[in-house]
């Protein structure tokens, strides 16, 4: 049976602070999408009332209804990845992977922390310490000195 790799405590740690950030911007994203739909549904004649214009009010309806989908489309992209990386960081920092395979899980993670900069930079940032520090330590080859 081949040596199961053993996750070293500070990639752990960033590890589980991206894994908790990314699980919270999930919930934002859940509450501005149902936040969003809750404003979107405002019937346009209360807005006129309060002294609104009609077109102010169709373009701040129309909007929301724009904004729902793209809360919405966000949500459920996170949620998929949230889902897929706490099972694979779980089962890495439970060292249920060989040193060969847990390779490829930092290089994910490293891809992953790439990924997410654009628009979760706190988990980017820590996904990506994690995984390049590891990978520099463990997998980077030694320069052979010349002679």
């Amino acid at each position: 049976m081949e040596n199961m790799h053993r996750m070293e405590d500070a990639p752990r740690m960033l590890t589980i602070v991206g894994l908790v950030v990314e699980g919270l911007a999930l919930i934002v994203f859940i509450v501005a999408a149902v936040v969003a739909n809750i404003v979107s549904q405002i019937p346009k004649q209360d807005l006129l009332d309060s002294g609104w214009l009609a077109q102010d009010a169709d373009i701040f309806l129309q909007t929301t209804g724009v904004l729902v989908t793209i809360f919405i489309a966000i949500a459920v992209v996170l949620a998929i990845m949230f889902s897929v990386n706490l099972y694979v960081f779980r089962r890495m920092m439970k060292s249920k992977f060989t040193e060969e395979q847990s390779k490829y899980v930092y290089l994910y993670q490293a891809i992953w922390g790439g990924i997410s900069l654009s628009f979760n930079t706190i988990t980017g940032v820590l996904y990506l310490i994690s995984a390049l520090q590891t990978h520099s330590k463990r997998y980077s080859k030694p320069k052979k000195e010349e002679e």
